[in-house]
C-alpha cells in the first residue's frame, strides 16, 4: 500500500511525497507515514539550523518564535524564516563566478543549491540550454528552493 502523504511544487515541477504501508506493522508505518506527512524530520532539522546559526542565549524562547513565525506565514503569506538574505545568496554566486561573467554552470548553480540546503530545486531554470545561469535566475532558484525547504507544515483544514 502506497499513501500519497503531501504534493507541492517547487519552481515548475510538482513532487509528491509517497510513503509505502507495509501489512507488517502497520501502527509503526503509519505513524512514520505521520511524521512524513507534517513533514517533522525538516521542522527540525531547519530549527535546529537556525539555532546554531543564531546561537540566542534562550534557546526555548527562539525555538517558540520559530514555530509562531512559521505559523505567521500559514495563516497570512508571510516570509517563511530562512537564515539566508538575498546579500548572502549574491554572495554565493559571486564566489562562484570568479570572472565576473555574469553567469554560472549548470553544475555549479546544482552545487551551490545543495550546499545552501536545498534539496529539490527546478533542474531545468533559465539558461540551463546554455549552461549559463545568471544571477537573477541562481536568486529566484535558491529563494524558491529554500523557501520550500523552509515550509515544514502542512495547511490545517
Amino acid at each position: 500500500l502506497v499513501l500519497v502523504v503531501s504534493t507541492h511544487i517547487i519552481g515548475k515541477q510538482w513532487y509528491q511525497r509517497r510513503v509505502r504501508v507495509s501489512a507488517a506493522n502497520p501502527k509503526k508505518q503509519m505513524a512514520e507515514a505521520y511524521v512524513q506527512k507534517h513533514r517533522i524530520p525538516e521542522l527540525f532539522e531547519n530549527m535546529t539550523a537556525a539555532l546554531i546559526h543564531t546561537q540566542p542565549e534562550n534557546a526555548k524562547k527562539f525555538m517558540i518564535k520559530y514555530l509562531e513565525t512559521l505559523k505567521q506565514f500559514r495563516d497570512e503569506k508571510g516570509d517563511y524564516p530562512s537564515m539566508f538574505t538575498d546579500a548572502n545568496i549574491t554572495a554565493v554566486f559571486g564566489m562562484l563566478d570568479v570572472t565576473n561573467k555574469g553567469f554560472i554552470s549548470m553544475e555549479q548553480y546544482r552545487s551551490a543549491l545543495k550546499t545552501l540546503g536545498v534539496k529539490k530545486y527546478n533542474t531545468r531554470p533559465d539558461g540551463c540550454e546554455k549552461d549559463q545561469i545568471t544571477l537573477s535566475t541562481f536568486l529566484t532558484e535558491a529563494k524558491q528552493g529554500l523557501s520550500a525547504a523552509s515550509a515544514n507544515f502542512v495547511k490545517l483544514s
